[in-house]
């Protein structure tokens, strides 16, 4: 080989290298921020991420300046928005930055791990199209919104593939890698983090290595740095929130686990009706056909990762199945692996391309069709999610408050006196934008419909509390803004100022 056709081949792998890494970037970052932060988890992380950010209380996230009870899960991910928040602002892009970040990272780690172990480019693509146009990742509370299940997502997967790697070359540094990655899903989301686990464990026990992991002593010292890493971010946590780890275990094994938390009850299926019907119904066909063509798969390597696959899906999908407490996100790390299966029907396709002597400009000539057919089709279902990204018709009403506020805060529009009265007992996804304009000075706040008082300024869009105050209250329209009324209640009507 020449010099001129090894300039050739590194500038043709640094362009593929470089597609690799573009190419989840729309997807995970495209009008990432264009959505208000929404109500339960997001909300409540974007409030610990404020307030730590402005407190500089890195140990103990908290909500209205009190520690946060509500949720137990380690202030890792905290920590990530608080460094975003420094970076792009506080907004709702850096509430979501580190989320999309997770996506885009084990997104490229599948197509690296495909190109690698299946030595097909085209195939490494088709994987990371899969991932990123099924709505597996790419959806509200995984890789669009400021939760902790894309990040959970990334350790999670980063470890599985690690530990297979590890099994594989038997290099230590990969063993490593894997007790760092399941520490940080565990540093993500709390006992989460570990449900791979069991997974890695039967794995190895079909490779016939277990009992060989076993008598290595890197075996404990990974376990040592993996238990050094939780419990010193635990026992630390404690000392400042003391009666945490208490929490914890209320809160992540006897609620989540043992009985339904907030009535999230749902049947054993809930999370295989949902992959057919909502996050892989565009392609749910191809698990099937993948894991049937693994067993028709000549090479050895190959039939292993199918093995593979399915021990992390299965094992996964047992627990979060059993578990009591079930919601619509938990299955999102178990989606890398499916698509890791998916790429087993086209592995038998090229390899039964090649068994029948198909030239190479044909077998070139079907992957570009085959990438840029699932390309189009892919990126044109996924296109709403991340193009011009629109409110959701079912939830537009309920986000209307939020959206306005969203766009006041933003133009900073001047709201002070103004007291925002909503329905909604928890509104943490309103008093997100309230908490930054009083942050600029501004004398606003959230108000209770029976706390109201004469003279009171105050913002309304719902129709029945609109109806509330027009009963109740003589008022002075001062503002009509995108269906919020701005009124000052001026006195109460007859027939109250008498009760």
């Amino acid at each position: 080989m020449n010099s001129k056709d090894k300039i050739k081949i590194t500038t043709v792998s640094l362009l593929q290298l470089l597609l690799l890494l573009v190419l989840p970037l729309a997807p995970c970052f495209n009008d990432l921020g264009k959505l208000p932060i929404r109500i339960w988890d997001e909300a409540r992380q974007a409030h610990n991420a404020f307030e730590m950010y402005s407190s500089q209380n890195y140990w103990v996230p908290t909500f209205d300046g009190l520690p946060d009870t509500f949720g137990t899960k380690p202030a890792v991910l905290i920590w990530f928005q608080v460094w975003s928040m420094k970076l792009f602002g506080i907004n709702e892009f850096a509430v979501r930055f580190p989320s999309a970040v997770s996506t885009w990272l084990l997104s490229t780690v599948l197509m690296f791990f495909v190109w690698k172990y299946f030595k097909s480019y085209s195939i490494a693509l088709i994987t990371g199209i899969l991932l990123l146009t099924s709505q597996a990742l790419i959806r509200t509370h995984v890789s669009r919104t400021g939760d902790f299940d894309a990040p959970l997502a990334f350790f999670s997967g980063l470890a599985c593939f690690s530990f297979f790697i590890f099994l594989d070359t038997q290099k230590r540094m990969y063993w490593y890698f894997t007790c760092i990655g399941i520490a940080f899903a565990v540093l993500m989301k709390g006992t989460a983090g570990i449900l791979f686990i069991p997974s890695l464990i039967i794995f190895s026990l079909f490779q016939k290595k277990f009992f060989l992991l076993l008598k290595s002593g890197h075996t404990y010292l990974g376990i040592l740095l993996f238990l050094g890493l939780i419990l010193g971010y635990y026992f630390m946590r404690n000392y400042y929130q003391p009666g945490y780890i208490q929490l914890v275990v209320q809160s992540e094994w006897q609620s989540m686990y043992l009985k339904p938390a907030q009535g999230h009850k749902e049947g054993f299926w809930f999370y295989g009706i949902n992959f057919y019907t909502l996050w892989f119904k565009s392609y749910w066909y191809l698990l099937p056909l993948g894991i049937l063509s693994s067993l028709f798969i000549q090479d050895a390597l190959i039939k292993k990762i199918a093995i593979f696959g399915c021990c992390c899906i299965g094992g996964f999908y047992l627990i979060i199945s059993l578990s009591a407490t079930k919601l619509f996100w938990y299955d999102a790390p178990i989606y890398v692996f499916v698509v890791l299966l998916c790429a087993m029907f086209f592995y038998l396709i090229e390899e039964q391309l090649i068994k029948k002597h198909v030239l190479t400009f044909q077998r070139n000539a079907i992957r570009i069709m085959l990438v840029i057919g699932f390309a189009a089709f892919g990126f044109s279902k996924i296109r709403p999610e991340i193009i011009d990204t629109k409110e959701d018709v079912k939830e537009k009403y309920f986000y209307t408050m939020a959206t306005y506020l969203q766009q006041a805060n933003q133009s900073k529009v001047d709201l002070n006196g103004y007291k925002f009265l909503s329905g909604q007992s928890y509104a943490p996804h309103h008093t997100f934008y309230l908490k930054q304009m009083k942050n600029r000075g501004e004398r606003v706040s959230a108000i209770e419909f029976k706390d109201l008082l004469i003279n009171d300024s105050i913002m309304v869009f719902e129709t029945n509390i609109h109806e509330m105050v027009l009963q109740k209250f003589y008022i002075t329209p001062l503002r009509h803004e995108n269906d919020i009324f701005a009124y000052r209640l001026d006195s109460l009507k007859f027939y109250d100022s008498e009760k």
